[in-house]
């Protein structure tokens, strides 16, 4: 795996939402579904749109693909959660043997949420789960506290951003955990705050108060901006109503970073002789009156390389080194019926793995640390998600160790999670434990006539599907982050994308239908970067509009000479008809373009506020769905446009297959029908003339991220698609249709 994977995340798509003409209503029972293929509950949130309660959602099956920053083991068999960097939660249901989403109703206007800081889960009632929740780039920075009786099927949001600032994405993500549970009264709940300190509740989380005394003794607010990172509660300590000592680890160094209070957080002091040039990743007792602390040299997950593991012995103060190596330590489980046996992992560290790829290192020891086994060259590697094979378990930053067979461990990775049944094993077999997380960032869709799905994806180029519920092929290029892909209709083994690869900027293209990809060997403007980009209906013409170019430009000889389209110039978007080669349509921040010689020139045909993403329809010539101002709709190849009497107001638009070949275009849109409908997703299979809610209410799966789009199926009835921030790929179904 490259050292430089990042999640690529930008603000554009969320801001956009800022202008429109309204808002999303949320309240503080935020409902979710129980699994991702169950059809929705009572989502309204207050809006006075019908509920629908024929639709399911799920998300489109690639594997894997974000960094999920902590995975945990509970006191009820099968049961795990997980929590990541910007995709939300996700609960193991064991009966479908997959992760679930717990985190779909999470409004566009709250997408900050899917950023989830630390998880906390009730030890004698695992159904019950609290969440550090914010995003410092979305939402205003918007932190709260998010508690679940049910499995995370529903929240009760408390917003402590006055208190607390939370940042699921920011470094040090997969430190932790920020949130810790009293264990003897569940209703006691410490968090920390990348900046504010750290803040305390007595009722359940309902309401929190500033624990002043941390902050009265140290400063909690860190140059890296990682603050209080992790948190952990004696249980040994308790004085029958609540646990009196608790250790607070603070992202800084050169000066003391781990504090203790020995009196429910009223008074804290600074442990002595653990190491101050090192920086606390996580902490966890042993059960033997000991702390276990691991230590890298910056906070992780990708700039820290050294470190190691302390043990403090809370009664004594006695620290003991009892590191495998001098490395960055991610985390360290402890056998629960043999405290001398441990297993730990490394958080970014690069050497080479089963599969060739170069990662983390693990290490096991039976003996309490005094002598450490490296499990590297003696284990194995397998994955039943093809392009993962040859991927690395790599930024491994929290461990967990089933709680009734202690062979069993799940760690986190850049990718998923990985998971290991035998641990203690003489060749420890390490699996991809990653079915159902799906938090890759989409830049767009298209479904390919009576064909495949096919998708351009951020940091893992995009994938091609047959099944939108079976794992997709990862494109030939296979890797960088892809920004816009397009299908030539009429051959659609033809297709054109621009991204960047290895670096570099790109535009490339297939003949094959994705299975070999060439770039082209020349841009049309020195420096060229990613963009916008289409291909005729005939596979004959490329066109690439560069983000940030003068002009967009065209070439007939995949990219061997390029020439410039006359007539337009910033462009945002820029679509082919799906019929007639003779047709390219674009939009910029003034208005639609229409071209009716091939790309040659443009003449601008209707005005726009702001730029627009174009739908045209699959299969119609002419037809073009805009959305500006309502929903425009053109049947004339964009000469003149008619708003759509019934659509107040529309983000984005999709069009897919009607019910039957004599019937319109299916047409989605993210908005609202009227002014009194909830915002969210609706459909019309009459050519608009009335609406029914796909989801609306607080559903919202944080919106449409990155990718901007909602899109209908082309080959499938009552089926849409909508991009996110990080749970991937929303698909949604008509079911009984």
């Amino acid at each position: 795996m490259n050292k430089s994977f990042r999640k690529t995340l930008t603000v554009t798509a969320i801001a956009a939402a800022a202008v429109m003409l309204f808002s999303s209503c949320t309240d503080g029972n935020v409902k979710n579904p129980d699994n991702t293929n169950q059809t929705a509950g009572n989502t309204n949130g207050g809006n006075s749109s019908p509920t629908p309660v024929n639709w399911s959602y799920s998300q489109l099956a690639m594997g894997g693909g974000g960094y999920v920053t902590g995975v945990f083991s509970t006191s009820e068999e099968g049961l795990y959660y997980a929590r990541t960097d910007v995709g939300g939660a996700y609960r193991f249901d064991k009966t479908q043997n997959k992760w679930v989403s717990i985190s779909y109703n999470i409004t566009s206007d709250d997408v900050g949420l899917m950023g989830i800081d630390g998880m906390a889960i009730d030890p004698d009632k695992p159904s019950r789960i609290v969440l550090l929740a914010g995003t410092s780039y979305f939402s205003n920075g918007k932190t709260c506290i998010m508690i679940s009786e049910d499995y995370g099927a529903t929240y009760e949001t408390v917003d402590v951003t006055d208190k607390i600032k939370a940042s699921g994405n920011g470094m040090g993500r997969q430190n932790g955990e920020r949130i810790a549970m009293d264990p003897t009264d569940h209703n006691i709940i410490y968090a920390g705050g990348r900046t504010g300190g750290m803040i305390k509740s007595t009722d359940g989380g309902k309401t929190w108060t500033a624990v002043a005394g941390l902050t009265s003794v140290t400063k909690t607010e860190t140059p890296n901006s990682n603050g209080i990172c992790t948190i952990a509660i004696d249980p040994d300590s308790s004085d029958g109503s609540k646990c009196t000592r608790i250790y607070a680890g603070i992202s800084k160094n050169k000066e003391a970073n781990v504090f203790v209070s020995e009196d429910g957080g009223e008074s804290w002091k600074a442990v002595a002789d653990l190491p101050d040039k090192l920086f606390p990743q996580r902490m966890k007792f042993d059960g033997k009156g000991n702390l276990i602390i691991t230590y890298g040299n910056a906070e992780g997950p990708w700039n820290s390389g050294q470190g190691g593991i302390r043990r403090l012995n809370v009664s004594t103060g006695a620290v003991e080194d009892i590191s495998p190596a001098n490395q960055t330590i991610g985390d360290i489980v402890i056998d629960p019926k043999d405290t001398n046996k441990m297993v730990a992992v490394t958080e970014c560290v690069w050497v080479a793995q089963p599969n060739g790829a170069f990662g983390d290192c693990f290490y096991t020891t039976t003996d309490g640390g005094k002598t450490w086994t490296a499990l590297n060259d003696k284990m194995t590697m397998s994955s039943d998600v093809d392009w993962v094979k040859d991927f690395a378990i790599h930024w491994c930053g929290c461990l967990s160790m089933d709680q009734f067979d202690s062979g069993k461990i799940k760690v986190t990775s850049g990718n998923g999670i990985f998971a290991c049944d035998n641990i203690w094993a003489d060749a420890p077999a390490f699996y991809f434990d990653s079915k159902g997380i799906e938090e890759t960032v989409p830049s767009e869709l298209i479904t390919v006539p009576n064909g495949t799905i096919v998708t351009s994806v951020y940091d893992y180029d995009g994938f091609i599907n047959t099944n939108a519920f079976e794992y997709g092929k990862i494109h030939g290029s296979k890797g960088g982050s892809m920004t816009d892909i397009a299908v030539a209709f009429g051959n659609p083994d033809i297709m054109v994308k621009s991204g960047t690869l290895n670096d570099k900027s790109v535009f490339l293209y297939t003949t094959d239908g994705g299975s070999k990809w060439e770039t082209a060997k020349k841009s049309p403007v020195d420096n060229a970067k990613e963009g916008s980009v289409a291909v005729s209906a005939d596979g004959s013409r490329f066109f690439w509009a560069p983000n940030g170019a003068p002009a967009t430009y065209y070439t007939d000889d995949k990219g061997e000479t390029w020439n410039t389209c006359e007539g337009i110039f910033i462009t945002h978007d820029i679509v082919c008809d799906t019929v007639n080669s003779d047709y390219v349509y674009a939009t910029s921040g003034s208005g639609f373009y229409l071209s009716s010689d091939k790309g040659k020139s443009f003449k601008k045909t209707f005005p726009l506020m702001s730029a627009a993403r174009i739908t045209v329809s699959p299969g119609r010539e002419g037809v073009i769905y805009l959305p500006s101002t309502g929903l425009q709709v053109s049947d004339d190849h964009g000469q003149t446009f008619t708003r759509m009497e019934n659509v107040a107001g529309a983000l984005g638009v999709g069009v897919g297959k009607g019910k039957d070949d004599s019937s319109p275009d299916s047409i989605y849109i993210w908005g609202r029908p009227s002014s009194d409908d909830g915002l969210g997703v609706y459909w019309s299979d009459d050519g608009g003339a009335s609406w029914s809610p796909v989801t609306v209410g607080t559903m919202q799966f944080g919106g449409m991220g990155n990718g901007n789009f909602i899109k209908g199926d082309c080959n499938e009835y009552g089926r849409c698609y909508i991009s996110s921030v990080g749970l991937g790929v929303i698909v949604c179904d008509l079911q009984g249709k």
